[in-house]
């Protein structure tokens, strides 16, 4: 396949898509999403408050705009009750048993 040309078919292919919609539940869906993955990497929550509050992160700051800081504030406050907060990067430091299992704790909460 021509690297100008890509095949429509491809599943490798990336595809962006817009959605816009004025559900207040999408909006704080997302927001979670954006605040799980980043406290699993290991961000501090103000890190993570600092990327909501800056226009150039557009889906994290139109959260921010729709939803408001202290519901913002709020969501990360309960992600990292929830998660444990940095540090507690689970699916990168699995654990072996003595039979050479692994255990992904975050799989198995």
């Amino acid at each position: 396949m021509p690297y100008d040309d890509p095949d429509p078919t491809d599943p490798m292919t990336l595809h962006g898509v817009g959605v816009a919609t004025d559900n207040e539940t999408a909006t704080a869906d997302m927001a979670q999403c954006f605040i799980e993955e980043y406290l699993r990497i290991g961000f501090l929550p103000d890190r993570i408050l600092r990327m909501f509050e800056t226009p150039t992160y557009a889906g994290p700051h139109r959260a921010f705009v729709v939803l408001g800081p202290q519901r913002i504030a709020q969501l990360i406050a309960d992600e990292t009750a929830l998660r444990g907060g940095p540090g507690r990067r689970h699916a990168e430091h699995p654990t072996n048993d003595r039979y050479g299992n692994v255990h992904l704790p975050v799989l198995e909460e």
